[in-house]
């Protein structure tokens, strides 16, 4: 890894066009972007160090435009030790060569937060499939996904056991619900 620059912010918004600055601004490559929880969003680029550091300053503002506050932190490492590759992401060497349409696609995946409906898992569950589902349900917090199960019409458990249940226990029984949906 040549370089290494980190934009931290509040929101996916700003995320998406921090990345899409950064990526124009500079010759340089998305590495990952991670959702810290509570609405933080982390993009790490690589590239050469002046690359990087232009990349880095140029999504800071493009976030810094949208609203000063959005923007948490940046950060350039001109270079990282070998073994932050392994927290960062995989090395984009390594990277399995996937057909651009399912590259997309695993880098459209939503992720679930508090407002999540049901509506809006089903149509993931319809686009992704359910396994993938499954990964995203994980992020949300036990209330969340207790309010969630009370959405649905014919799960296993209802009313106080919906209350009692635990993350594994709901995430469970909305697998099987999908299960038996596409049987």
């Amino acid at each position: 890894m040549q370089a290494l620059g980190l934009i931290e912010t509040r929101g996916l918004l700003p995320a998406i066009e921090c990345a899409d600055v950064m990526l124009k601004t500079a010759q340089v490559e998305l590495v990952s972007r991670a959702f810290v929880g509570g609405g933080l969003v982390t993009l790490s680029v690589t590239g050469d160090v002046g690359a990087v550091k232009a990349a880095v300053e140029a999504g800071a503002s493009a976030v810094a435009k949208l609203n000063p506050l959005l923007l948490v932190s940046q950060h350039v490492i001109p270079r990282p030790h070998q073994e932050i590759a392994g927290i960062i992401g995989p090395n984009p060497a390594e990277k399995q060569a996937l057909p651009m349409l399912q590259q997309e696609k695993v880098n459209l995946l939503p992720s679930f937060d508090q407002t999540t409906t049901k509506k809006e898992i089903d149509q993931v569950v319809q686009e992704f499939g359910l396994e993938q589902c499954v990964d995203a349900l994980k992020s949300l917090p036990v209330l969340k996904l207790r309010n969630l199960a009370r959405e649905y019409k014919g799960l296993a458990i209802a009313g106080r056991a919906i209350s009692k249940a635990n993350k594994d226990d709901l995430i469970q029984q909305l697998k099987r619900y999908y299960d038996q949906k596409q049987e």
